[in-house]
Formats: C-alpha cells, structure tokens, sequence
C-alpha cells in the first residue's frame, strides 16, 4: 500500500508547490499528518509552520490561497509534490510570484521574478 512516511522527517515532510499551468515552483513548505488531513479537507494548501509551530493555511492572512489541483508522491513516500492554482499571483510573502526569486547570476545574487504586491500593505508590519 502507497503512504506518506512522516515518521523519516521526525513527523514533518517536505512539500513542492508548483504551478499547476505554468510548471513555476513556486515554493517549499513542510507538512504533518494534520496538514495533509486539513488540506485534503479544505483543498486549499495547509503547512506545519516550523517558526509558530502550528497549522499554517497559506493565504489565510494575505488571501492569496493556494487551491489544490493535483497530487504527487515521490518514490521512497517522503516528499509531495502539489499543483495549485494560486489566487492573486503570488506565493511569496515577500510579494513575488515565487519564493524562489534569488537568482545566482555573475558571481552574486540578482533579484528575478516579479513582484505582485507590497507585503507592507498586506501584512501590516
């Protein structure tokens, strides 16, 4: 029988969010068993948050969800793979589309992507 194996990562799996239309990663986060029942649930991406340990709906305070598409598990049952259409274009609370926006270019790190909204705004910080 196929099954997440959430005892390897002491309980926590890392999880891929990629596009669902454009193949863009757009970010990495972790999951407990609770995580995965809630996004299972909701269809909306649910995390572990390893700062505030606790339950972490993405979008929840920004309103840009993350609404499940389609599943993947990796061969050895430790890793997920999740396509996600992403309300309001960006997956980064920094405000870029992807979190992953660093780009090492020339010997040093460069800024790529685009930025979708001003997390001052939105965050309130």
């Amino acid at each position: 029988m196929i099954e997440i194996d959430f005892k390897k990562g002491n309980g926590l799996i890392p999880v891929i969010i990629q596009d669902a239309i454009t193949n863009e990663v757009l970010m990495l986060g972790y999951m407990n068993q609770e995580a995965w029942e809630e996004t299972l649930r909701n269809k909306k991406v649910t995390y572990w948050s390893r700062s505030r340990n606790q339950l972490w709906v993405k979008g929840e305070t920004s309103g840009r969800f993350q609404e499940v598409k389609e599943i993947y598990l990796d061969c050895d049952g430790d890793a997920l793979l999740i396509k996600v259409h992403q309300i309001g274009g960006a997956a980064c609370h920094t405000g870029y589309q992807s979190c992953f926006h660093h780009h090492w270019k020339d010997g040093e790190w460069k800024i790529s992507g685009r930025l979708i909204f001003d997390p001052k705004e939105v965050y309130k910080k």
